[in-house]
């Protein structure tokens, strides 16, 4: 009998160990209102999550963005639906992505809209509400085509709000 037991623990602990999994997610999350460091006012609104999660040997991938660029002359959108390819360096506080979004210029000449690729670059330099430290930054890239210049670009620095850089470790 205590032979039966102790072959029935040591199956459980191994089924237990092959059950065992673990779950990896990074990304980066943000929204708030971001212009020039030196400006006297923001001109930007973004909101954003892009996530990975990796799970038995398979990657996910999703997500969405959007900013919208006050200009001079033109209210621009770039909108990025769904996030396919997400890079991550959390050490440093930076992730980098990007998929198939649009683009759309209003000015007084009326809408122009143009479908390509948008490539959000984003660093979390400190803690929400922190004023310590560099502050978080964004910087957009928007190509018609992957071997084309940009055809328009953004830079700032998070003025309100808060991006988020993480990779986190689960097992189940």
């Amino acid at each position: 009998m205590k032979r039966k037991l102790l072959w029935l623990g040591a199956i459980g602990a191994v089924a237990a160990l092959a059950y065992a999994q673990t779950v990896i997610v990074r990304g980066a999350i943000g929204y708030g209102l971001a212009g020039a460091q030196d400006a006297e006012r923001p001109n930007a609104q973004f909101r954003f999550v892009a996530k990975q999660v990796v799970f038995n040997n398979q990657s996910h991938t999703g997500g969405s963005f959007e900013i919208e660029v006050r200009g001079e002359n033109a209210l621009t959108v770039v909108h990025l639906p769904n996030v396919n390819r997400l890079e991550v360096d959390a050490a440093n506080g930076v992730a980098v992505f990007s998929g198939r979004g649009w683009i759309a210029q209003r000015t007084r000449q009326g809408v122009r809209r143009t479908q390509g690729i948008v490539t959000v670059r984003v660093a979390d330099n400190r803690e929400a509400d922190s004023t310590e430290g560099d502050p978080d930054t964004i910087a957009v890239a928007f190509r018609t085509a992957p071997d084309a210049e940009p055809a328009f670009t953004y830079r700032g620095v998070v003025w309100r709000g808060d991006i988020r850089v993480f990779e986190e470790t689960r097992s189940r």
